[in-house]
């Protein structure tokens, strides 16, 4: 391809992804028992099915990673959540750049070759420091995945992003806020030097827990500068046994998010 070619298809590219509609990206850290009658997995399906314009991505996370070993599972839960219409995605932890490039290089290639129909990888805590090393960190790991196939790339570094991970094209798509609050439309927004404002809404994700109601005025707000949403009841309390995870319980608040995207 040559540098004229590869231009145009980058133009192109950014058609499509300014013009693309909220979607929510879904962390489904839940165990897929009894697939067919899962209650969980079969409302992402019947939701994807029942608002088939809203884009579902799916993220499994089988063991902190793909596991040791293959699960059938969640071999067959990929296999629903595709015939669906959801795009899954493989969780992978990455310590914050402390875990070794080769480590996570094995957990992308052991979920490639145990559940080959995976679309992408969450690169769960993403590094974020603000500079120019910590990015090259990252965005080695994301032509890792391209390497093997994967796309999309998503990115959660839990905390505020400095624009230049953006501008290095260090995922497909960052999470920049992770909370148990709404952030404010000026975070949304990132209009600040060596912020996130100058790149498109389809590269930054939002993820809120601990919400017992659904502010649809608030998913609205959102959708001005992100694409990807997920809201959720479950809770989540730093040392607290009762309350580890904020995603292990499936939302409440899912069809009221479907039907405030498709307005």
């Amino acid at each position: 391809m040559t540098s004229g070619e590869s231009r145009l298809a980058a133009n192109q590219r950014f058609h499509l992804q300014a013009s693309e509609k909220m979607g929510l990206l879904i962390p489904l850290y839940i165990y897929p028992a009894n697939i067919h009658t899962n209650a969980d997995y079969n409302r992402v399906m019947e939701l994807k099915r029942k608002y088939s314009e809203v884009p579902f991505w799916v993220v499994l996370n089988p063991a902190s990673g793909p596991g040791n070993a293959i699960n059938a599972n969640y071999t067959k839960a990929i296999d629903r959540l595709i015939g669906a219409g959801c795009v899954v995605l493989g969780y992978v932890p990455t310590g914050y750049g402390k875990t070794p490039i080769d480590n996570v290089r094995k957990d992308m290639a052991a979920w490639r070759e145990m559940y080959p129909r995976i679309h992408g990888i969450f690169f769960d805590e993403m590094i974020y420091d603000d500079t120019a090393s910590a990015v090259d960190h990252q965005t080695s790991l994301n032509a890792i995945a391209r390497e093997l196939g994967y796309w999309p790339t998503v990115a959660n570094p839990g905390a505020d992003t400095p624009g230049r991970y953006f501008a290095a094209d260090a995922a497909d798509v960052i999470v920049i806020h992770e909370a148990d609050h709404w952030p404010t439309q000026a975070k949304l927004h990132g209009d600040y030097f060596g912020g996130y404002s100058d790149y498109p809404p389809a590269s930054r994700a939002t993820l809120m827990y601990g919400q017992a109601t659904c502010d649809t005025l608030a998913i609205k707000m959102s959708q001005r500068y992100t694409r990807w949403i997920y809201v959720t009841q479950d809770t989540y309390k730093p040392g607290d046994q009762a309350h580890p995870n904020p995603w292990d319980q499936l939302s409440i608040h899912l069809e009221i998010i479907c039907k405030a995207l498709t307005k």
